[in-house]
């Protein structure tokens, strides 16, 4: 028969009258209330801590609406998705190519293989230390990850963003190849005897075996650095490039080169996009939030916005209704910084162009998830597809407002009528 042991409860309603009761507990619930007991003194709110977490999982009334769109396509980023499961042969083939990119940009800092290995380790080394800053800044917990873990993910992914955004700034555009200089890794392999330690460099350059990748998967990689549970925090990007830059990277802005390479995700002109003004680098928390942070309408029309009262909305009707009722609709050619600078002047909807692709759907979505999980973000793109939700009921309301069509295989209406439905 198992021990037992008296436990005393004291009554607090009479304290001069204090009745104390003993109740016999068996070994098992002794210990059980114990583990409880010291799991309630652990036990505390998640502390953000200096940094704010804004890297989040989509909540499931979001994601149930579309769960492709906010999975990567092509390429991992972060530890939510981390692609060492993956049977994708294209996603494990840019799995290793981050590796390539981490031995291509020690190669940029030295020629020297032991210099080359001594930086390696510091890397490795400044990512761990950087375990509390990287966990804060996602939503989930990430207990099932090692600090070793979560340092080589954010080594890999951070190599592989900067060596991207290298290569654009080189180019002006994004190749449609990356070539690998296999036959000078083979010759630095038979120099390895004695040596496997050391860090292999890339001697030779890109120039023998050619790794060809269309323009589909290169915007299937763009848009997913766009999506919100494949972001990594931008501060970890910017001190792994200062421990990684050459003497002629000094003058670079990874602000201004991402921003430029994001061009082509964005929805409308290219110029609206460009004349936006960025923010500090120390500002931006990850790739989706740059590009969040550039879709502000212009100050006229937060300005106009401002000085009317909030109202209550009921109901908008559609496009179709409104042209029965006289209202016209006209693409907005001047005076807009962005997409979302819509007017309505003398029975006029002035709206800017946007151009639809078989991706827009799947940016919009990871724009309002963006909005509705982080507070300290306004919610731009919620309002504008709720208003667009609201007038693009069909595709004869989508006809109604000439919508343009750019790289996209698919209808123009059928297409237009999925943004108005991001918000349903």
């Amino acid at each position: 028969m198992e021990g037992t042991h008296p436990m005393t409860t004291a009554s607090t309603q009479d304290a001069a009258q204090e009745e104390h009761h003993t109740i016999d507990i068996i070994d098992d619930d002794l210990q059980w209330i114990k583990k409880l007991t010291t799991e309630l003194n652990q036990r505390r709110p998640r502390a953000e801590g200096p940094w704010r977490c804004s890297i989040f999982k989509v909540p499931e009334d979001i994601r149930q609406l579309d769960p492709k769109a906010f999975e990567p396509a092509i390429v991992t980023i972060g530890p939510y998705h981390h692609a060492s499961s993956s049977k994708d042969t294209q996603m494990l083939a840019l799995q290793d190519h981050k590796w390539y990119c981490v031995r291509r940009l020690l190669s940029r800092c030295t020629k020297s293989r032991r210099t080359a290995t001594d930086l390696f380790g510091k890397c490795l080394l400044a990512m761990k230390e950087r375990d509390a800053h990287v966990r804060s800044c996602y939503s989930e917990d990430l207990d099932h990850l090692s600090p070793h873990d979560l340092a080589l993910i954010m080594l890999l992914d951070v190599c592989f963003i900067i060596h991207l955004l290298l290569k654009f700034n080189e180019d002006g555009k994004l190749t449609e190849m990356l070539v690998l200089d296999k036959e000078a890794d083979d010759k630095q392999e038979e120099d390895m005897a004695g040596e496997e330690d050391m860090v292999v460099l890339d001697a030779g350059g890109e120039k023998q075996i050619e790794v060809r990748l269309g323009r589909r998967i290169w915007m299937l990689v763009w848009y997913d650095l766009m999506k919100l549970e494949n972001q990594i925090p931008f501060a970890i990007v910017r001190t792994l490039f200062n421990m990684l830059k050459t003497p002629r990277d000094d003058r670079i802005n990874l602000v201004e080169i991402a921003h430029r390479l994001l061009c082509h995700t964005y929805p409308s002109k290219t110029e609206s996009f460009t004349a936006a003004a960025l923010p500090e680098g120390h500002q931006v928390h990850h790739l989706l939030h740059l590009f969040h942070s550039t879709l502000i309408p212009s100050d006229e029309c937060l300005e106009a916005n401002a000085s009317k009262p909030s109202m209550g909305l009921a109901w908008i009707p559609s496009a179709t209704e409104l042209q029965l009722a006289g209202v016209k609709f006209r693409k907005k050619e001047k005076n807009h910084t962005s997409f979302l600078d819509i007017s309505f002047i003398n029975g006029t909807i002035e709206i800017p162009q946007l151009c639809v692709d078989d991706h827009t759907n799947t940016l919009f979505r990871n724009l309002i998830a963006f909005e509705q999980c982080y507070p300290h973000t306004e919610n731009y793109i919620s309002t504008y597809s709720v208003f667009m939700n609201h007038i693009i009921n069909n595709a004869k309301d989508a006809k109604g407002l000439r919508v343009e069509r750019q790289r996209s295989s698919a209808p123009r209406d059928k297409n237009m009528v999925r943004i108005s439905a991001v918000t349903e």
